[in-house]
């Protein structure tokens, strides 16, 4: 049976295709599915927390199991604080207008499959998410952030700090294998 789940900013209402809420091991098992995966962490990830460490160290993580990163806004430098060497560093708006590119990749070795958005302020990624919704159908896109965004095809739903952090938890665990 399908989950329905309401945007968190309940104006964001894109008509008929909104996004699967999707939590637990369903995220880890999309992300460890996904033959070209593409991670896209913005600012945010500096302010939000994963348990009581900065979003980033998750993205850190998520990077040191595989998943080629590109770093927006400025996340640059924490990122190699952590030991990791972004795949790319370019705004928001450029990574979203290459990966409407069917034949675009990060590394030049094939098209992403999949698009996981973290860190990014709600209204600036549900733009990104309905551009890559409409214009980008050769693509999935995730968001991981702890509300709901309607224009990625899963997304978490509604969640509390903590639920969300269990979720993120268990992602690492499942992606590094």
């Amino acid at each position: 049976m399908a989950m329905t789940v309401k945007p968190w900013q309940w104006g964001n209402v894109p008509g008929h295709e909104m996004a699967s809420p999707v939590k637990g091991d369903v995220v880890a098992k999309l992300i460890k599915g996904a033959k070209r995966p593409l991670l896209v962490v913005g600012g945010e990830a500096l302010r939000e927390k994963w348990g009581d460490k900065p979003l980033i160290d998750f993205v850190a993580e998520l990077a040191k199991a595989g998943i080629p990163v590109v770093a927006t806004a400025h996340t640059h430098k924490a990122l190699k604080e952590r030991g990791v060497e972004p795949a790319a560093i370019m705004t928001v708006v450029d990574v979203t207008n290459r990966l409407q590119d069917p034949s675009w990749s990060i590394d030049g070795k094939g098209a992403h499959d999949l698009a996981i958005f973290v860190g990014i302020s709600y209204q600036l990624q549900s733009q990104m998410l309905s551009t890559l919704k409409h214009f980008a159908t050769h693509l999935r896109t995730i968001s991981l952030d702890r509300y709901f965004h309607p224009n990625a095809t899963f997304s978490m739903p509604n969640l509390k700090q903590d639920e969300w952090e269990q979720v993120l938890n268990n992602v690492v665990q499942v992606v590094r294998g």
